[in-house]
């Protein structure tokens, strides 16, 4: 089962990377206090989930 889990969680990993900078990117370009606050809210749940899934593969599950 490891080894059907790394490739996903892999492209998982990579499609998180891909929205944590695309949420950077429109982060900076935001005025509204409100909208900034929840995009910083989002970033770092979907941070977190990635560290999860590396260190779950790291551990090798």
């Amino acid at each position: 089962m490891a080894d059907f889990m790394k490739p996903v969680s892999g492209n998982k990993m990579m499609e998180l990377r891909q929205e944590i900078n695309d949420l950077r990117a429109s982060l900076k370009t935001m005025d509204d206090p409100e909208q900034i606050k929840a995009a910083k809210k989002l970033i770092m749940e979907k941070e977190t989930y990635y560290n999860i899934l590396a260190d779950k593969q790291r551990m090798g599950r």
